[in-house]
């Protein structure tokens, strides 16, 4: 076999020496070798060889597709890579750039994603080490980024845009982000979408400016806040609900549960309380456990859930309504537990006293029964009709009754919204203004009227 006195590789010639030797860029020395395989039909030596694995690696192949392709071990291909990166050859930042672009996109589950990227799994991880973090909502905003990534066909690592820097990378996820509001009608789910690519994109020490300098499909504000500031039934509307309730005679869907539905609607008012503070509401308290009934004080004691995160969940309501006060009473005497139903009618009795609402799992049967309850209040409001013929009262039914509340007891303080935000549990007055307690024109009118003609 002749001698190889020198060889040119990547665009350079190297001479052998010492046995066939030649010493690469890095300082290493290679032994020239023959390559007993053929590339596209024809022989090949080892500088086209090498030349050949880069430009697969460079076009974003993996080692073992590339091994694949040119019928070689793994192990092989992952030699040559090492020979190729020994002499400067290898530009591993366009592999990676290339391979997210067209290669790592999968139509796959979100479980198997972040198994494929430990970059997710190690986000979701630091979003559990957060104070009081739910479960539920961080499993949510993997789903969530699983699904940005399905419709624009991109892997998570790429939909971070690494080949741009500062306000162009922002820019690009925003545009980004806009292809996937196309996709995504409901508000609430592309806002569900943005907060996931926000917390993802900021995990990858991506900075998100405030305020109006923020690109508009990455904000983080709510878009839909405010656009039911306008819910309301007026005094005489809530009278007429009350009576309908009251009434035995009344025609609701699911008759039989009219006293739980004339609670539900006469508590929800009262107090401003949430669904699930409602449906997990105990007249007994279990000794150590907060909640239960004062008879005394007429107070309820409640889990406003969704205050968890900021520790004011444990909350306090006052119930004056003579009607609902003889109910819970006689509730109370005849040995019954739960402000609403028999004990596992709408909640399990044992997770009545969890704190978080992922602790909170209702069967088939209790989701069920609360659909019923939504159903007679929506006849209730069609009954009614005037201010709750508004779709809103039929679109959630009983959300809407947080919205009456809010305008209620802000008609009933003279729209004192520092009291009201405390009584229903909302943490700034701003959002109570904003998204609740829009002042109505004739109120507004009234107040300037009062301030013109006072004389000061």
């Amino acid at each position: 076999m002749a001698t190889i006195e020198s060889m040119i590789i990547f665009g350079q010639e190297y001479k052998t020496q010492n046995g066939g030797f030649i010493t690469m860029p890095n300082g290493e020395s290679l032994k020239v070798f023959e390559i007993r395989s053929l590339v596209k039909g024809r022989r090949v030596n080892m500088a086209q060889m090498l030349e050949h694995v880069r430009d697969l690696f460079q076009a974003g192949k993996t080692g073992s597709e590339i091994a694949a392709l040119l019928d070689k071990d793994s192990d092989t291909i992952g030699r040559y890579k090492k020979i190729i990166v020994a002499f400067g050859a290898l530009d591993e930042s366009a592999i990676i750039q290339k391979r997210e672009s067209e290669g790592e996109f999968r139509n796959e589950k979100t479980t198997a994603m972040k198994e494929r990227f430990e970059s997710v799994e190690k986000w979701q991880a630091r979003l559990m080490k957060q104070p009081r973090a739910s479960k539920k909502k961080i499993k949510s905003k993997a789903s969530s980024l699983n699904r940005i990534c399905q419709i624009l066909k991109m892997s998570p690592v790429a939909l971070l845009q690494k080949s741009y820097t500062g306000d162009e990378q922002l820019d690009a996820i925003d545009e980004l982000m806009g292809v996937v509001r196309e996709n995504v009608k409901s508000v609430s789910s592309f806002y569900q979408l943005r907060m996931a690519v926000r917390s993802w994109i900021q995990y990858n020490q991506i900075g998100i400016p405030r305020g109006s300098l923020c690109p508009a499909n990455l904000s983080g504000k709510t878009v839909s806040h405010g656009k039911s500031a306008h819910v309301r039934a007026s005094k005489q509307e809530i009278e007429q609900a009350n009576k309908i309730l009251e009434s035995s005679k009344s025609k609701l869907p699911y008759p039989a549960r009219r006293i739980d539905t004339e609670i539900f609607f006469k508590f929800g008012i009262e107090t401003a309380s949430r669904e699930l503070a409602i449906l997990t509401a105990k007249i007994s308290d279990i000794t150590g456990a907060w909640g239960g009934w004062n008879s005394a004080e007429q107070t309820f004691k409640v889990f406003e859930r969704k205050l968890y995160h900021v520790d004011e969940h444990q909350q306090l309501k006052r119930v004056f309504c003579p009607e609902l006060v003889r109910i819970i009473n006689a509730r109370q005497k005849a040995g019954e537990n739960c402000l609403m139903g028999k004990q596992n009618e709408y909640v399990h009795y044992s997770q009545m006293e969890k704190e978080s609402s992922d602790d909170i799992k209702q069967n088939k049967a209790q989701k069920k029964a609360l659909r019923e309850i939504n159903d007679n209040l929506r006849a209730v409001y069609s009954q009614v009709g005037g201010n709750m013929t508004d779709p809103y009262f039929s679109k959630k039914p009983s959300h809407t009754l947080r919205h009456v509340a809010a305008q209620f007891w802000l008609r009933k303080s003279k729209f004192d919204y520092a009291f009201v935000a405390i009584l229903g549990g909302w943490l700034t007055i701003d959002e109570l203004k904003k998204s609740y307690g829009g002042m109505p024109k004739d109120v507004f009118d009234a107040k300037y009227d009062t301030y013109i003609n006072s004389g000061e």
